[in-house]
């Protein structure tokens, strides 16, 4: 009696075209999570926050990051994500700086305290823009000759 016809052509129609829509958008969703940029500054601030000599080390699940010294950027195919510092710090864009982030002191990496101060304000100023993101970051806290800095890198 009231009996629905389920071999009409619009309605094979309309549920084939549904179904390409929700494949579609199966397929176009990210296949990761978006990376925490939250976290990396978290981790980059309790050491700025810390007493000379602190070191901490976060794992980054991006791709690609910047570091300005007051934000940081991450990408990767899930999305991107930025979260600024409570204090400055300092990216280690050289190898020097890249020495003392990684342990060396900085006597033994430069000639004199002002050398030193010069690179980390040269740092500063630079801008690399986006580069490959290292599996995890250092983030160290450096005094030496007046120069009291948190280098990352």
């Amino acid at each position: 009696m009231f009996e629905t016809h389920v071999d009409t052509l619009s309605l094979w129609v309309g549920l084939g075209t549904v179904s390409v829509a929700v494949l579609g958008v199966v397929v176009g969703l990210p296949t990761t999570a978006p990376p925490d940029a939250t976290a990396a500054a978290a981790t980059i601030d309790e050491v700025t926050t810390s007493p000379p000599g602190s070191v901490a080390h976060r794992r980054l699940v991006a791709t690609e990051w910047t570091f300005d010294g007051r934000e940081i950027r991450l990408r990767n195919d899930g999305g991107s994500a930025t979260a600024r510092l409570i204090r400055t710090a300092v990216p280690a864009r050289t190898d020097g700086l890249q020495a003392v982030v990684n342990g060396e002191q900085p006597e033994a990496v430069y000639d004199s305290p002002d050398a030193f101060s010069r690179a980390t304000r040269q740092a500063r100023t630079a801008d690399d823009g986006w580069r490959l993101a290292p599996d995890r970051v250092t983030v160290r806290r450096v005094v030496w000759g007046g120069t009291d800095v948190t280098i990352v890198g």
